[in-house]
């Protein structure tokens, strides 16, 4: 009875040691880091540099740019990033494109005064929000495509690496974050907050060179499949113009992958 205890035992973690673990746990901390920037870095750093409580508080309302992202996923799934969809696929391609933003964000930071260009910031804020909610759709996808439709074991371990890889990313960010400003700030720097912006973009480029670990499966047949449901829209149309293209184009968008997953589970 022991010996099978242990056999079970050995055979529930063991899927854990898969390599594709440790890539979802990547996609998970890249997903996490940015919440340190727009949630406890920014209210930190504004609250130092002596704005209220209630502006601070304003200030979060940034966050819920998150619950809203599920409205520009399909345009997400279907619109390519020129060259880097190519290069590295669809899904790293547009992860790439907004860790750059969130980059070029950061440098934003590094160079203001909240107190006198505070709605600056908030914008600037805001565009890090967008960008890192607009990450997380393909972050989300990605990570559905490393394990296989079948494995449930696998999708389940899967499932639980991305909420610890999630809290890593949080967790470490911050560390980061706070340690590297009582640094500078001990050290006499007094924009110490906008340097530690600048550092923590060196995180931004770790978590893209670790990006390139990550297999992104990829489908032969998107193109086709979007285009096919393309023709079919702008055939029940009755023309075929400019006006009919477009609206061919946002209807498959947006009905594409809603058909797509009827069709996968035989509704």
């Amino acid at each position: 009875m022991e010996i099978y205890k242990k056999q079970t035992l050995s055979e529930a973690f063991s899927v854990y040691f898969d390599r594709r673990m440790i890539r979802i746990l990547l996609l998970g901390a890249i997903s996490g880091f940015p919440w340190v920037l727009i949630g406890s870095s920014l209210s930190l750093w504004l609250k130092e540099d002596g704005l209220s409580r209630s502006t601070v508080g304003w200030a979060g309302l940034i966050f819920a740019v998150y619950a809203f992202n599920y409205l520009w996923a399909p345009i997400i799934d279907r619109v390519r990033i020129p060259w880097l969809t190519d290069k590295i696929g669809h899904r790293r391609g547009w992860i790439v494109a907004m860790q750059t933003i969130i980059l070029l964000s950061l440098v934003c930071w590094s160079i203001i005064n909240p107190t006198a260009n505070l709605a600056l910031v908030i914008s600037v804020g805001l565009i890090i929000a967008i960008a890192s909610a607009t990450q997380d759709i393909t972050v989300d996808a990605l990570r559905i495509e490393q394990i296989g439709e079948h494995e449930g074991k696998s999708m389940q371990a899967g499932a639980a690496m991305a909420v610890v890889g999630w809290w890593t990313g949080y967790k470490l960010g911050g560390a980061i974050a706070l340690n590297v400003a009582e640094f500078f700030e001990l050290a006499g720097f007094e924009n110490y907050w906008q340097i530690t912006f600048l550092l923590l973009g060196l995180v931004i480029i770790a978590c893209n060179i670790g990006l390139m670990f990550v297999h992104e499966p990829q489908p032969t047949d998107r193109k086709k499949s979007q285009a096919h449901t393309d023709k079919l829209i702008e055939d029940k149309l009755g023309t075929s113009n400019f006006v009919t293209k477009i609206l061919a184009w946002i209807t498959g968008t947006i009905a594409g992958p809603v058909i797509s997953f009827f069709k996968k589970k035989r509704l």
